[in-house]
């Protein structure tokens, strides 16, 4: 196995494994095990159990980020800058295909859902990483409601909140809970119930 499909067994691997039990809950051996290697040759990889975190973390952002440009392209708008305006039905229709996306990868949405709780402790070692994520994905929600709603940076919280909300219950009850239809109901409750 090359060394680029060793690591990107062992970041897979660590994905199922920490998206179940957490950062604390799981072990470099744990992870060494289930891709048939040594401790010592894991590590050698990632050098230790926070690297291993960190690029799980970073791979995994980094595959939401090119799926969020490809997804803005659609929009012809800037994911990234703070200078684009949409309409409230395109701006709803692109939350709508994100959290579609996240439907169809619920180990990838466990994973955020379980570290981004964990890591509410300032000590943790994605603190930081998840700090990060929230004020970016905050900024992007404001900006796709800067020209449709009174106060777009409350009504991104909201936003946040409910995709947060409507996640968790979806992972923990994935027969009963349609994320998708969920999901477009409340946002459909919130729009109409916007200050303009």
């Amino acid at each position: 196995m090359s060394a680029a499909a060793r690591r990107q067994q062992i970041l897979d691997e660590a994905t199922r494994i920490i998206g179940q039990r957490g950062y604390f809950g799981f072990s470099v051996q744990e992870v060494a095990d289930s891709c048939g290697l040594t401790q010592a040759g894991l590590l050698h990889h990632v050098g230790s159990k926070d690297q291993l975190l960190t690029a799980v973390l970073e791979e995994r952002d980094a595959r939401d980020v090119a799926a969020l440009g490809g997804l803005m392209e659609q929009y012809a708008v800037d994911a990234l800058g703070d200078a684009f305006e949409i309409g409230l039905e395109d701006a709803v229709d692109c939350l709508h295909r994100l959290v579609e996306r996240n439907a169809s990868q619920p180990e990838i949405v466990r994973l955020y859902s379980v570290l981004r709780n964990e890591s509410l402790e300032p000590g943790h070692p994605s603190h930081q990483f998840f700090r990060d994520r929230d004020a970016r994905a905050l900024r992007f929600f404001r900006q796709l409601f800067v020209a449709t709603v009174a106060e777009p940076a409350s009504f991104a919280r909201q936003v946040l909140a409910l995709m947060g909300g409507l996640e968790e219950q979806w992972l923990r009850a994935p027969d009963e809970v349609d994320l998708v239809s969920e999901w477009d109901r409340a946002m459909a409750v919130l729009v109409a119930g916007r200050p303009v």
